[in-house]
């Protein structure tokens, strides 16, 4: 006996951070994240930004088919 077995994706979220570095002294660094959004990815592979200052407004993203995507290098820091 076969079953077909369907495998159901759900949306997934991811937050939007800002980060700000607060020197606490010469030797130590402190990083502070702010939430200032979503990212929304629907069961279809759409992909949708959610910012907390624009309300009811969602941003679509989606690759530019006519240039490679940028790089960011965050050199040492993390990413």
């Amino acid at each position: 006996m076969v079953r077909n077995l369907q495998i159901f994706s759900m949306t997934k979220f991811y937050n939007v951070v800002t980060r700000k570095t607060v020197n606490q002294s010469i030797a130590k660094e402190k990083h502070i994240y702010h939430k200032v959004g979503v990212i929304k990815v629907t069961e279809n592979g759409g992909w949708f930004l959610q910012l907390y200052q624009q309300p009811d407004t969602d941003f679509m993203i989606f690759p530019n088919h006519n240039e490679p995507l940028p790089v960011i290098d965050f050199g040492d820091h993390e990413a």
